[in-house]
């Protein structure tokens, strides 16, 4: 099925065209320039840009802080919005600003990871370990202005690791800890001036442990293990104003899992030795720039991302589905003395094939085009503005325009910021083609839509302190939700999302830290009014540094997550209610590093130091104490 562009799409270009003009009519803010981070990212406007200068929440995870903290995987670093369902490895959901985990945007380097052969399109944000990223960005709020599709509750990019201050400069790591967990990773970055590179492999096992909580009868103590391991490759060469660069990622990961579909009535929550899910993930992008002068600079990139993934029942095949997107991007950047304009037109094909028993095989594509536009002016010395428009059509359903518009406002020591953006969320491919005993696929799905706006400020009184707080909230139309009666999916649903988030920062010395902040969700059905499953509405959350002589850093972590709504079941493992409570938890951890010599430390970690028994989400037993030690070396 393929045809021209829709007139619809061409149409929208003449807004496009002046998409900058955005910036300077809408905006009359006339405050000044806060206390400036030097923070620069990459995410909110797809060129590196201060975090001063953008209307919008941006959360860093920098390389220091994942060894701060002795991190190994992506679920831990994101924090209370993941839910993951038990240990490393295993399926983790993530809730941005209430919104549901199949609208947050998965990216590597820029690359879109979300994968078009799952039921509804999200990401598992469970599968990826942190050995080979530089960085982690979170971007908060509705991004599909600049990325498309599924950005409605925000984005997650992760950054690897290329370059550094020599030539040659490997790195090592290795650890081990309960569970019989086992880590190694071992890679190499460097610059020679004209040449930059990042190279690394990761390996990470696990035996895991039974993830059917205690209190229910059907706990057998097997455990459930998962093995994940990640090679990947980052290169760019400059030949003048010319550069290239590369990128490559392959990762191939296990996980044992446990049935809801257990007793004589399939609806009973018990271990199986013999359930196993695999997936396999590879990416690569070629690209190149070329700088034109006059501040123009030139991009075009080509890539692909594979996914490969499949249920096992011992070791019978029970579902399977292979996906692939290809993508081509041509990119134009212009830079001058207060204002950035980018404009880009990028061609996609998605696909995906499914193979029985439990499901009709399915072969299934889509060509997909889109037009986009972002700018970023300073209106005057102390106000800054940044707009974005985007027009994506998609062969099956036509157009869509998604935009956004924001300030930000400067004042002595204040920060202020406002932004109101529109995102979406095209219907997978599955949603719309696949058919299986409980499912017929629906090809009139309607993409579904949203519109957000956000205030915010920021303080620092001092060079010691600093506190914030921001106010949002999102309305999404046209929910996909599945139809028992119907046997599909269809637009019925309604969101009504609310949110504060309020953090203080303080740094009492130079060699210590502090960082308390909070979260408050009112995320709720637009039609029933009844609150949505697994977003607490209070979470807070404690981060603790501190530099102990010479050789000793120390740090901690404690978080609180308030009680929640969701799919319930008994002590006997039965199903109990699809919109039970699940009690709050609170879970900390303490890291600790040493310096052995001025390239090799030792550190350890350990995790829910208090011992809880919680479940995120129900039925699922988190995580118990766990202990891990190793060595980490750079050279």
């Amino acid at each position: 099925m393929r045809h021209l562009v829709s007139a619809n799409f061409l149409s929208a270009t003449s807004a496009i065209v002046t998409a900058t003009s955005l910036t300077c009519v809408a905006i009359s803010l006339t405050c000044s320039s806060a206390a400036a981070e030097d923070e620069v990212v990459v995410t909110a406007t797809r060129s590196p840009t201060l975090v001063e200068r953008l209307p919008a929440r941006v959360e860093i995870i920098e390389r220091l802080d994942i060894e701060a903290n002795n991190l190994a995987n992506l679920a831990e670093a994101v924090g209370s919005s993941a839910v993951q369902a038990g240990g490393a490895g295993q399926q983790t959901s993530l809730f941005l600003r209430g919104a549901n985990s199949k609208h947050a945007l998965a990216l590597f380097d820029g690359v879109r990871l979300n994968d078009a052969s799952t039921p509804n399109g999200q990401y598992d944000f469970g599968q990826d370990t942190l050995g080979a990223l530089e960085r982690v960005e979170i971007l908060r709020g509705p991004a599909s202005s600049i990325y498309g599709s599924n950005a409605v509750g925000g984005v997650v990019n992760m950054i690897p690791r290329r370059g550094g201050d020599s030539a040659f400069a490997p790195f090592f790591e290795a650890s081990a800890g309960s569970f019989d967990t086992q880590r190694a990773l071992a890679g190499a970055g460097g610059e020679t001036g004209v040449f930059e590179y990042g190279l690394s492999g990761e390996w990470f096992d696990t035996a895991g442990y039974d993830l059917i909580p205690r209190r229910m009868a059907t706990h057998t103590g097997d455990p459930d293990g998962a093995r994940i391991a990640t090679f990947t490759a980052s290169a760019l060469h400059a030949i003048g104003p010319l550069s290239v660069d590369a990128l490559v990622r392959f990762r191939d990961s296990e996980a044992e899992f446990d049935t809801f579909s257990g007793g004589p009535f399939f609806a009973l929550r018990a271990d199986d030795v013999n359930l196993e899910t695999k997936a396999t993930q590879a990416l690569w992008r070629v690209g190149g720039d070329a700088v034109l002068g006059a501040g123009i600079t030139l991009r075009l990139a080509a890539g692909q991302a594979l996914n490969n993934r499949s249920e096992n029942d011992n070791g019978i095949e029970t579902s399977a589905a292979e996906s692939s997107r290809d993508f081509v991007e041509v990119t134009a950047r212009y830079q001058a003395q207060g204002l950035m304009m980018i404009g880009g037109v990028s061609l996609e094909r998605n696909s995906i094939e499914t193979r029985p028993p439990f499901a009709a095989a399915l072969s299934a594509e889509e060509d997909q085009r889109a037009l986009f536009a972002i700018a970023q002016l300073d209106i005057g010395p102390r106000v800054v503005a940044t707009s974005s428009l985007r027009v994506d059509d998609y062969e099956t359903f036509g157009a869509r325009t998604t935009y956004q518009i924001g300030a930000v406002a400067n004042w002595a020591q204040v920060r202020l910021f406002g932004a109101f953006g529109t995102a979406f969320k095209a219907p997978s491919l599955s949603e719309r083609f696949e058919t299986s005993f409980f499912n017929i696929g629906n090809p009139d799905l309607d993409p579904e839509s949203s519109r957000s706006w956000e205030v915010g400020a920021d303080w620092a009184p001092n060079e010691t302190l600093e506190l914030g707080a921001s106010y949002y909230h999102t309305r999404i139309d046209d929910l996909i939700e599945y139809d028992f009666f119907q046997l599909r999916n269809i637009n019925v649903g309604e969101a009504e999302l609310d949110g504060a988030e309020v953090y203080v920062e303080a740094r009492p010395t130079s060699q210590t830290s502090l960082r308390v902040s909070y979260a408050w969700i009112d995320a709720r059905n637009g039609v029933t009014g009844t609150q949505l499953a697994r977003r607490p509405e209070n979470a807070w959350r404690l981060d603790a540094n501190a530099r102990l002589g010479e050789h000793l850093d120390l740090a901690l972590t404690w978080s609180f997550v308030g009680e929640r709504t969701d799919v319930t079941y008994g002590d006997a493992g039965l199903f109990l209610s699809a919109a039970g409570q699940t009690r709050a938890h609170d879970v900390g951890a303490v890291s600790v590093n040493f310096d052995l010599t001025e390239t090799a430390r030792l550190f350890a970690r350990i995790t829910n130091v208090a011992d809880a028994e919680y479940e995120e989400p129900a039925a699922f037993a988190a995580p118990p104490r766990a202990a891990t030690v190793g060595l980490r070396a750079v050279f």
